[in-house]
């Protein structure tokens, strides 16, 4: 470990406190007191400690990052194109890696069935079974707050199925297009793909909605 961390800078408490999160891959043992530490550290270590000191993102949204891009296609410029696109929009409060089931069902104030039905329902997506981010959570508080006032899973369901459907019509709009760019143009424009789409979708939202109670108010 002591070349890994001479050449990262870092400590060899921080490492195994990395490691530990999942920040890190595992060690491979070579015997019962012996471990070999890979060299993909070296590569790895430097992204956590831009992503942590210079973009000041929490642990919780690094360790997401690293689970869905992988610890072989890490980068700055993937985390930050995988950043920019999906986590953004959320407000990450704590630096909590992630909750387990039990926390989970704690925090979001749900009975495990409720979790179960919803996981089962596509309504909930962890990206890791078992394990949940904070944006799971904050769906989960919301679905609880529905269904607080009458709003059964069953209902808000059908929307899931539109928003799926609306999210595979998105992903056909960016191939049809994504030919155009080279690489680093392809980064920009799934992003800002994504950031404009949320516009036009928030934007018809409010629109339609206002059409629906101004034509029911003239009833």
């Amino acid at each position: 470990m002591k070349e890994i961390t001479e050449k990262a800078g870092i400590n060899n408490s921080t490492v195994i406190y990395y490691i530990s999160l999942g920040l890190l891959p595992e060690p491979i043992k070579t015997s019962k007191n012996m471990a070999y530490y890979p060299d993909s550290y070296l590569r790895i270590i430097p992204v956590i400690l831009y992503l942590k000191e210079t973009l000041h993102l929490p642990l919780a949204t690094i360790k997401q990052l690293i689970d869905n891009i992988g610890y072989d296609k890490i980068s700055i410029k993937n985390a930050l194109h995988y950043y920019e696109t999906f986590l953004k929009s959320f407000d990450y409060k704590d630096d909590i890696v992630n909750y387990g089931k039990e926390e989970f069902i704690i925090k979001a104030c749900l009975e495990d069935k409720e979790i179960t039905e919803l996981e089962s329902k596509e309504m909930i997506l962890s990206s890791v079974k078992g394990f949940y981010y904070y944006e799971d959570l904050l769906t989960a508080k919301a679905y609880k707050t529905l269904r607080d006032y009458g709003i059964p899973f069953t209902s808000i369901e059908r929307l899931a199925a539109i928003i799926k459907k609306l999210v595979n019509e998105v992903h056909e709009i960016y191939h049809e297009h994504e030919w155009k760019f080279n690489e680093q143009e392809e980064v920009e424009f799934t992003g800002i793909l994504q950031k404009e789409l949320d516009i036009i979708f928030h934007y018809l939202m409010s629109k339609y909605s206002q059409a629906l109670f101004k034509n029911e108010s003239s009833k």
